[in-house]
This record gives structure tokens, C-alpha cells and sequence, in this order.
């Protein structure tokens, strides 16, 4: 009789242990590592190509980047290096827009950090932030995608609509009427709020902050301000 019940009760604990592990496991969702290498070798190339472009570096890391991109020092002499960028950044576009296809917005869960960055960047730097800033805002919602990124994004899409930015993120770079090149900070929307906004998102540093460290004068241009540079 003691050992029936007792073959019962060591029954009834491996039945709760499965159960256990029934409803945990649905929750795991295991790194896709296929997707997640596809996803930091792009994550590389938009990097790695601006890091470039914008110079500043030293020749141990220009070795090193033109060794991971597989380029040569001849691929990148005078303005070559912006064409290779463009053509990297198209060829990134649709890598990426097959990702969105079959996945949507990777998440860190299925394929972590920072290769859930990959795409965020790559829809940066194209001219289809419109089309996809839908599915950047639910990404934002999920945590896949920080709010200050999410301003960044905003703010970007309504510059390239002419339209105020929210945000302050946006500098934009144009030739004067005498020839000169000039960067500026694209119109804002309001100074009154700008600075409670960028907090609100997650900024530390304030608008007036941000373009000292830019290095970008406080000119507050309206929209048809602009064709008088």
C-alpha cells in the first residue's frame, strides 16, 4: 500500500514538472543564428562605410574596416568612397526589405543585440522611412527600438518631407548663394518645447547642448528661410 502510494506521488511530481516546462518553453524563443550573423554583416557594412566616409581615423582602424568590408585603399580615394556608399547602402536596402518580408522588425529576442540595430539603420539611411516608419514605431513600442532612435527617425522623415522636425536631431548641409558649403539645424516645429520633448524621449543633452557639441550655430531658420542662405 505505501509503496502504491508512493510510485502515486512521484507520479504527480513528474506530471507537474512537465506541465512546468510545457508552459515556459512556448515563451523561449531561440536566437535565429543564421539571421542574426546575416544581420550584424550588414550592420557592419552601414557602420563601417560611414565611419569611412566621415575620416578621422587611425590608419590601425582604416586597416581594419577596409579588411572587414573586403575593400582596398584604392576603393575609397577621393569621392569613390560616397558612390561605394550609396551602392552599399542599396544593396543593404534589399537585404533588409527580405528580412522585413519573412520577419518583420527582428526583435533582440530572436536575433539580440545589436543586431536588431541592423534594420533601424538601414531604413535610416535609404529614402523609404515613410514606408516603413509604421513598423519602426511598433518596434519602438516593443523595446526593439529606443525612443531617442525613434525621435532621430521622426524628425529625419519630416526634414525630408520639408516639413518642421520635432526633435532638434536633424543638422542639414547645403551650398550658400555664394557657393559656400553650410551646415545648420533644420527648422523646429517649437523652441518652447523642443527641450521638453528631447527630455521626454530620453535626450540628456538640450538642444542649445547638442549644437555646441555639433558645432553648428543657434539660428532658428523657418522653412522659407531656406532658399536665402
Amino acid at each position: 500500500m505505501k509503496s502504491t502510494k508512493l510510485i502515486l506521488i512521484i507520479l504527480s511530481i513528474i506530471l507537474i514538472s512537465c506541465k512546468g516546462k510545457n508552459e515556459t518553453n512556448p515563451k523561449e524563443i531561440k536566437i535565429n543564428v543564421e539571421l542574426k550573423n546575416k544581420l550584424e554583416t550588414i550592420l557592419k557594412k552601414d557602420q563601417g562605410i560611414r565611419e569611412i566616409v566621415n575620416g578621422n581615423l587611425s590608419n590601425e582602424r582604416k586597416t581594419e574596416l577596409l579588411s572587414q568590408l573586403n575593400l582596398k585603399e584604392s576603393d575609397i580615394e577621393g569621392n569613390k568612397k560616397f558612390e561605394l556608399m550609396r551602392e552599399i547602402d542599396s544593396l543593404n536596402l534589399i537585404e533588409t526589405e527580405n528580412i522585413i518580408k519573412n520577419y518583420g522588425y527582428p526583435s533582440k529576442s530572436l536575433v539580440g543585440e545589436p543586431a536588431n540595430k541592423a534594420v533601424f539603420y538601414v531604413i535610416q539611411h535609404s529614402d523609404q522611412i515613410d514606408k516603413y516608419l509604421p513598423l519602426i514605431r511598433k518596434a519602438s513600442e516593443n523595446g526593439d527600438v529606443s525612443k531617442t532612435s525613434l525621435a532621430l527617425i521622426e524628425d529625419r522623415n519630416l526634414m525630408y518631407k520639408g516639413i518642421e522636425q520635432i526633435y532638434g536631431t536633424q543638422i542639414k548641409g547645403q551650398a550658400n548663394k555664394k557657393g559656400e558649403w553650410i551646415y545648420y539645424l533644420w527648422p523646429i516645429k517649437s523652441i518652447d518645447s523642443i527641450n521638453i520633448w528631447r527630455k521626454e524621449v530620453g535626450f540628456e543633452q538640450t538642444l542649445e547642448e547638442y549644437l555646441k557639441e555639433m558645432d553648428i550655430e543657434f539660428n532658428l531658420y523657418k522653412i522659407n528661410d531656406l532658399n536665402d542662405l
